[in-house]
């Protein structure tokens, strides 16, 4: 055999993933991946955080309407500010990140928010919260994106999920974090800064110095990864091409995919499963310390006892993943974190805020609104993500139901005012029915996600003149692994039609 021709079977041999090499080599590559760069990533999500959502329990300390000298509307419409700085920069950022690189652009706008972040330490009023909030989501538009579609530069679908749920357990864990920090921060006296504004200021501080780490360490993709051999480089970049990886795309290409995300239903069902799904999240994120401090804590307590519900939360969030990502399933364990959350909500509507016996109870109901609210995103992340492939698709995509996952958050936050302390009958009734609504949403994508799967399957066979008696008519999954079979030497998509292949699979 001719020196050339054997070296492309051997180069054809290590990207089949039957090939024990090549199960190596990606194990190798996924190891070395969650060891330099994951920890990087997760810790500027966490940060990212943090940095936002400090003013929970910077208000809890005294940064409230009282301080600002305004109402609580003012006051709420003030803090929520950060939001529309999202829906309008998150979409252009996520751009720039595409241009510049994850490397170059991510520590430009860490330094950016973490000044931002800092300037509400300085605030007198709420037009000056206003303004510093909007600009504090204006630079942190871009990281949440850009990280999730940095993800999917190294890792594949089927190791995706467990990913974004260590994102997603970062926030609780910063809300634990910043919780416990905020216990000792605020405590600060004989300054002339309330405790709160040391908040804001040293919260701050290891941001700034991420970035400078991320600018050091980071690479534009995997191949260019230092920490990774030619070998890998090549091997890392070449294993993702057929779920849509970093392959190289022309603009011709590129186009035709972006016009695709705003031509399919599937994106507005998408982004609305996003919205209503991220209103408890949210809602969460920023008021847990306060839902806690209407329990009979004081103050500084409240800032302790947010952290069980957030470390429960993060366990479960963790479990859910994990099974998730085992068993390839993901409808079921996102309708999971719903019924918790819908049983969670159900026991603090029915319960009398305001009866001290029943404070326990109702600290019982917070802790599994958390566990619903936070462990489904990271699972419906996956879902959606994991369902597009085409590089650009897939990262305007991303940055298309991000921008909607804020909306979810400006209704999350507005919902919740203070005149309707402590049971807050408003929020958490609006939090209810945005679960039931999208535990349909869920189910109505399920079963049209089997019925397509199905229809290109039974496509397949008949191409293939293959013939199925009746009862195996009636066995999908039999249906599946003899469709899989036909095409396995097949395109499972091509670039231009993306997930609309006959050939590509929807993920259930």
């Amino acid at each position: 055999m001719p020196i050339e021709d054997k070296r492309e079977n051997e180069s054809n041999e290590s990207y089949d993933p039957e090939n024990e090499n090549y199960k190596i080599l990606e194990k190798r590559i996924v190891r070395k991946c969650d060891i330099y760069v994951l920890p990087i990533l997760a810790a500027t999500y966490l940060l990212g955080i943090v940095d936002l959502s400090n003013i929970g329990n910077a208000i809890v300390a005294g940064f409230d309407y009282n301080y600002l000298k305004t109402t609580p509307f003012l006051f709420t419409l003030a803090m929520s500010a950060h939001f529309i700085g999202y829906i309008i920069f998150e979409i252009p950022s996520n751009w720039v990140t595409r241009i510049l690189g994850f490397n170059v652009w991510m520590p430009i706008i860490m330094v950016c928010w973490a000044a931002m972040s800092m300037c509400q330490a300085a605030c007198k009023t709420a037009t000056q919260l206003g303004i510093v909030r909007f600009l504090l989501g204006t630079f942190e538009a871009g990281y949440p994106p850009s990280i999730v579609g940095y993800v999917g530069l190294f890792y594949s679908k089927k190791e995706v999920t467990l990913r974004y749920s260590i994102f997603m357990a970062l926030i609780t864990i910063g809300g634990a974090f910043s919780g416990f920090a905020s216990y000792f921060i605020v405590q600060i006296s004989g300054t002339s800064l309330a405790g709160f504004q040391w908040l804001f200021i040293i919260e701050n501080i290891p941001t700034i110095l991420l970035a400078l780490i991320i600018a050091l360490v980071l690479s534009r993709g995997p191949g260019n990864a230092r920490f990774l051999t030619p070998e890998e480089r090549e091997f890392a970049v070449e294993r993702l091409k057929s779920e849509g990886g970093p392959n190289q795309v022309d603009r011709s290409i590129a186009k035709a995919q972006i016009k695709l995300v705003f031509t399919d239903f599937l994106t507005y069902t998408q982004m609305t499963l996003f919205l209503v799904s991220s209103i408890p999240f949210y809602a969460l994120n920023i008021y847990l310390p306060t839902l806690v401090y209407q329990l009979g804590f004081n103050d500084i307590q409240a800032q302790i006892m947010t952290i069980p519900p957030l470390l429960v939360s993060t366990i479960f969030m963790i479990i859910n993943s994990w099974i998730s990502d085992k068993y390839q399933v993901r409808s079921w364990n996102i309708l999971t974190g719903y019924l918790l959350s819908i049983i969670g909500l159900i026991g603090m509507i029915a319960t009398q805020a305001n009866v001290p016996s029943l404070y326990n109870l109702r600290y019982f109901f917070t802790i599994l609104l958390a566990c619903g609210a936070y462990s489904v995103l990271p699972i419906i992340f996956s879902w959606c993500t994991c369902n597009i492939v085409g590089q650009y698709k897939r990262s305007t995509l991303i940055a298309v139901t991000l921008t909607f996952d804020q909306i979810g958050g400006i209704i999350g936050i507005l919902i919740f005012p203070a005149t309707d302390a402590p049971s807050f009958l408003m929020g958490n009734t609006v939090c209810l029915v945005a679960m039931l609504f999208a535990s349909i949403i869920t189910i109505g994508l399920k079963i049209y996600f089997e019925l397509i799967n199905k229809k290109r399957d039974l496509a397949i066979l008949a191409d293939h003149n293959y013939k199925l008696s009746d009862s195996d008519l009636k066995n999908s999954k039999k249906i599946r692994e003899i469709a899989m079979k036909l095409v396995e030497k097949e395109p499972m998509y091509d670039e231009v039609l993306c997930d609309r292949h006959p050939n590509w699979r929807y993920m259930t």
